[in-house]
């Protein structure tokens, strides 16, 4: 072989790229391994590289498998027969078990780093965490922080603060809820004023808790602040629904209406029009569904709504919640209600959220009770919330 050089990187694409950089593309990997480091500190992990060996050679030896050639394969698949037969041996100066044998151990190799790649990425991720700030970026990960934001929150808070917050816990604490609180956007409760109406509406996907929360809303107005009010339902896909409301309008003794198109909501805003604050529950849409989403638009222009509030639960995935956010523009959502804070594990998503949209929060759900289980989002309470130093109830 005329050429033999070997490369270290933190994983083994860069590894490979250096290889490729360097050799070109008939460069031949002779061997791969992982190699561990010592850290200094005794709290950090070890640090993990990989060591590639390469060289330009032979026909035989080009034959050997390149990770380029084997990515997204499924390489247990490849069994002895497809090794050891084709273009791959053609000519090849070894005898055939001794090709088949260094072949097999080499992708046994690269499914092995393959597996361990992910890992490495985790234990990277707490490395160069600052010492005296460590336990504090554990606490984030374990309320389900993003990694990334968990990093950026402590790097933040010793760039702004110093070193001094090792011998200080609780001031760390209570400086990193204050950096928290400046991350969220929340708008607070739904003000009403007498003698001027106003109209708000409830969006969102199906299951989200839609109903039971514009009962809420209705009860705690109704019964609390005697606000003059009456309720209006486009829900005619879910009988059930319907039937829920009109039971709860009838117990706090509320008018009703229920409409299907754009002419039936403008008729009941008339009826209403001598109430201070109208309610609007809508039916479930899927998210994907952008038809059905342009005809809620329709529906809420002609009830001339002034706000629009997209209820979504907790429990789905940040880029669920992502993506109904942005399918869920086109009828225009001024700010975000989220549910069953009780039901999910952690409430970290909340400022990833938070973080990524351009919505404040309005509400909070913590339960199925009516009219309680629902909060107005206060960004002290919140902050306590996702740093997991308050309680639900």
């Amino acid at each position: 072989m005329s050429e033999i050089r070997t490369f270290r990187a933190s994983t083994l694409e860069e590894a490979m790229n250096l290889v490729h950089r360097d050799l070109g593309e008939e460069a031949v990997i002779l061997q791969s391994r992982e190699l561990t480091q010592k850290r200094l500190l005794p709290w950090s992990r070890p640090k993990q590289e990989v060591e590639v060996t390469a060289g330009l050679g032979s026909r035989w030896e080009r034959a050997a498998i390149d990770f380029s050639e084997t990515e997204g394969l499924d390489l247990e698949s490849i069994d002895s027969e497809t090794i050891s037969s084709g273009s791959e041996t053609e000519g090849a100066e070894q005898e055939p078990h001794s090709s088949l044998s260094t072949l097999e151990e080499r992708l046994n190799s690269i499914q092995s780093m393959l597996e361990q790649m992910g890992q490495q990425q985790i234990v990277s991720s707490s490395q160069d965490v600052p010492v005296e700030l460590f336990e504090l970026y554990a606490e984030l990960i374990d309320v389900d922080l993003e990694e990334t934001l968990a990093r950026d929150l402590v790097y933040r808070l010793k760039h702004n603060f110093g070193d001094s917050l090792a011998s200080e816990p609780e001031r760390a604490k209570t400086l990193l809820t204050g950096m928290v609180e400046k991350e969220l956007n929340c708008r607070g409760p739904i003000q009403v004023i007498p003698q001027a109406q106003k109209v708000v509406a409830l969006v969102g996907p199906t299951g989200v808790g839609k109903t039971t929360t514009i009962a809420k809303l209705a009860a705690n107005f109704r019964l609390r602040d005697e606000i003059r009010m009456g309720l209006v339902t486009v829900d005619t896909y879910r009988i059930a629904a319907v039937e829920q409301l009109r039971t709860y309008a009838e117990i706090i003794d509320l008018p009703m209406k229920v409409v299907t198109n754009p002419q039936e909501m403008t008729q009941a805003m008339e009826e209403l029009s001598g109430m201070d604050l109208v309610l609007i529950d809508t039916a479930g849409r899927s998210p994907k569904d952008e038809p059905k989403v342009l005809e809620l638009k329709q529906l809420l222009a002609a009830a001339n709504v002034d706000e629009v509030h997209l209820v979504m639960s907790l429990t789905a995935g940040l880029k669920t919640l992502q993506s109904t956010i942005r399918s869920f523009s086109a009828a225009d959502v001024t700010s975000l209600i989220l549910t069953k804070l009780d039901e999910s594990d952690s409430l970290g998503s909340i400022l990833s959220l938070n973080r990524e949209i351009d919505l404040p929060i309005s509400y909070l759900t913590t339960g199925q009770n009516v009219p309680d289980d629902i909060e107005p989002a206060l960004i002290d309470r919140l902050a306590r919330l996702i740093l997991g130093r308050d309680a639900l109830h």
